[in-house]
């Protein structure tokens, strides 16, 4: 298949705007591909590359045979330069783990390759506190320096900057530079989760497209061509991914999610007791997993919760996310007939909003801990303390 549009599931209205401009001949010379985690922006990427590149395509798009687009769809593409962020970790090693990344996602441009959410990809580190941004010698040597040179073979020079907001302000104004005065037939294609968090000034030299979350529908379909799982399977991990096609892959390729929903329901028991002793034990094992993870745990809490609020509202499957949990969940809900679930749904997306705040994991779960105590008991909580900015 290629780097064909065909790999980019949903997203018509991006699609169809960049094959207009292709057929048209009017691409811009940057864009900024901007939308949630892991619903195409990465594989629309590769994709404009290789209709850009392709010998033979028409109708804005690539023919998935030539030459060109057998290089794009490797990665060896001597004209189009893919970048994400590192460590300051040049070694040799640490190279060749980039390589290897970028090789793994020109295969699967829905792949978990960066460095934060995926320290290593044997799965041998499970997390990393190392900073993770494009130093300022990357931009030089990898952008700037690599997109001054004249074209190799392709019809165009493309670099495609993955997660673009971690652009350290010394290298976006060095980038800045090149955007203002771009060579001719030179793209460049951003892609960020976080576009608040780039300048203005790129921003304004960038036509913008948005990506939206995908529907179930949509991520099952990614799951099945992938072969990830039954049906059964396909269509819990579909609602648990949050509108991503990338988490859908890694919940469905890993032996983890069963294990992780069995310790949120430990957490939500241990919680209900009260017993301090046991909530310090548990919080110190999920606080030792790192950020990313209780993350994650978050997110499968807050299905959980959101699953029982439904049961109890309308009794109605349909919208289920744990589906295959229905009979433990139907047993949770009639235990909690008292249970504040809105307050425990809040509670938890607090905890989430302040964990990206960096705020002390291990006085975050101990004060949800309590919070969920009182609210499954029918008590009115008064949400997450935000003193806890401050510690």
């Amino acid at each position: 298949m290629g780097m064909s549009w065909n790999r980019v599931i949903g997203q018509k209205r991006v699609v169809h705007s960049l094959k207009q401009a292709l057929v048209s001949g009017r691409v811009a010379h940057a864009y900024i591909f901007h939308g949630p985690e892991g619903v195409g922006k990465r594989a629309a990427a590769f994709a404009l590359a290789a209709a850009l590149q392709c010998e033979d395509g028409h109708d804005g798009s690539s023919c998935g045979a030539c030459s060109a687009c057998n290089k794009v769809s490797k990665g060896i593409h001597p004209d189009v330069h893919v970048m994400m962020p590192v460590t300051n970790d040049d070694s040799k090693k640490a190279q060749k783990d980039v390589a290897d990344r970028l090789r793994l996602l020109a295969e699967d441009p829905y792949a978990t390759v960066d460095l934060q959410k995926r320290p290593s990809l044997d799965g041998s580190v499970k997390y990393t506190n190392k900073q993770i941004n494009y130093t300022i010698k990357q931009v030089h040597t990898a952008l700037l320096r690599e997109m001054s040179f004249h074209k190799v073979e392709g019809r165009y020079r493309i670099a495609i900057v993955l997660d673009a907001d971690l652009m350290r302000r010394e290298g976006a104004n060095a980038f800045l530079k090149l955007l203002e005065e771009p060579g001719k037939n030179t793209v460049f294609i951003l892609t960020t989760n976080r576009i608040d968090h780039m300048m203005g000034t790129i921003l304004s030299r960038c036509q913008q497209l948005r990506f939206e979350s995908l529907t179930i529908e949509e991520i099952a379909k990614g799951l099945a061509v992938r072969g990830l799982g039954d049906s059964l399977t396909i269509d819990t991990v579909a609602r648990m991914a949050d509108g991503s096609l990338s988490k859908a892959i890694e919940l469905a390729s890993s032996d983890d999610l069963p294990a992780v929903r069995e310790q949120v329901l430990a957490f939500l028991r241990t919680s209900y007791a009260g017993n301090g002793m046991d909530t310090v034990a548990m919080v110190d094992q999920i606080s030792r997993l790192g950020r990313e993870n209780v993350k994650f745990q978050l997110q499968v809490m807050t299905g959980i919760l959101r699953d029982l609020f439904l049961l109890r509202v309308s009794g109605n499957t349909d919208l289920i996310v744990n589906i295959d949990q229905l009979e433990t969940l139907t047993k949770f809900a009639a235990n909690l007939s008292e249970a504040r679930l809105e307050d425990m749904i809040e509670a938890v997306e607090r905890t989430a909003y302040l964990i990206e705040r960096n705020v002390n994991l291990r006085l975050l779960l101990i004060a949800l801990s309590r919070l969920l105590s009182s609210a499954m008991r029918g008590v009115r909580t008064a949400g997450m303390d935000i003193n806890l900015l401050d510690t």
